[in-house]
């Protein structure tokens, strides 16, 4: 009988490897909003999501440790967050950003767990997971409780099911458009938030960061970012469906950066690529020709973005590199020389 194969694989790395970066990058992040924050429920509530996170990197290092694997150097308190900065986003910001973070948080262990193949592993994402879901719940209670929860709009609930009889329900752009579907509003609200949101992360950033090609780069994402919030907004209210707010006005005048500014690409990176999930998302689930076409061209501008980013961290020696598989076409090429 084969011998049990230990090794991790390849998608339990990437999973490990993913959930050790972020939460290396939200737990500086969050040190500085627990310092900034009101006392109270929001201080509370960061510090818990503070204690999650580092029960989650000494989970993987453990890992890490038995499997021999080198420690990625990520981010560091000492070196990447400034608690004693100036308030730079107002508690409303905060929770706005946490909500989004645990609901982005959930979807990623959920994928960790379902590929999850070692026990250990498993048990790893099993506690991140609901441990996220909790924080998640009380993130929208504390922005319920506080007036600043915006849900997605609701709709009549239909009178009888429908089946689509004509072509003319793929149309979107001049001839018998049809009304948004539930799954359209959902991906065209939630996706104006989220933008919504980096728009306000982006200007805050851009206020504090002293590199002008990276200021010049936060520019660039937050002019991007500023477009898609008015396309969302536009294909909503044709429909007289209600629209996500801003947060722009929760940025406050601090000019003093709280964070390096690898911490700053990093975060950029991180929003980035969970923008181009979602998009990739709705572009497979709508079927209104003007939507799909609306989504492609943001997702290639997005993606762009994304390159901008990813162009900088090298620039800078900032990348830090997943675990590769083994390159044997460039040893091959070596040996013969």
């Amino acid at each position: 009988m084969a011998e049990k194969d230990q090794r991790l694989t390849a998608s339990e790395l990437a999973q490990l490897w993913n959930a050790y970066m972020n939460n290396k990058m939200y737990k500086c992040v969050l040190q500085y909003f627990y310092e900034k924050a009101d006392k109270g429920e929001i201080k509370e509530f960061i510090e818990t999501a503070i204690e999650m996170c580092g029960e989650i990197i000494f989970d993987i290092t453990t890992i890490y440790n038995k499997n021999n694997h080198p420690l990625p150097k990520a981010f560091s308190e000492e070196e990447d967050v400034n608690v004693t900065a100036p308030k730079l986003y107002s508690d409303v910001f905060i929770l706005a950003y946490m909500h989004d973070m645990t609901r982005y948080g959930i979807i990623g262990y959920g994928t960790a767990l379902a590929i999850a193949i070692h026990e250990d592993v498993d048990q790893i994402f099993t506690k991140a997971l609901e441990k996220g879901s909790q924080l998640y719940r009380r993130a929208i209670k504390l922005q319920q409780d506080k007036g600043v929860f915006h849900p997605s709009p609701s709709i009549p609930i239909p009178e009888k099911i429908e089946i689509a009889e004509k072509n003319s329900y793929l149309n979107g752009f001049i001839s018998e458009q049809r009304a948004l579907s539930v799954v359209e509003i959902m991906n065209v609200y939630n996706d104006m938030q989220r933008n919504a949101l980096g728009k306000a992360l982006f200007l805050g950033l851009c206020q504090t960061v002293t590199s002008n090609d990276i200021k010049k780069f936060l520019r660039k994402g937050l002019d991007l970012f500023d477009e898609n919030v008015q396309e969302f907004a536009n294909t909503l209210i044709k429909d007289s469906i209600s629209v996500s707010p801003t947060w722009d006005s929760e940025v406050l005048n601090s000019t003093t950066p709280p964070f390096s500014e690898k911490l700053m690409l990093y975060q950029v990176v991180m929003f980035i690529a969970t923008l181009s999930g979602y998009y990739g998302t709705a572009l497979g689930t709508t079927t209104r020709r003007d939507l799909t076409v609306m989504y492609a061209k943001i997702m290639t501008e997005t993606l762009d973005l994304g390159n901008q980013s990813a162009s900088l961290l090298i620039k800078y020696g900032w990348l830090e590199q997943a675990p590769q598989s083994v390159d044997h076409r460039n040893i091959s090429k070596k040996k013969r020389k």
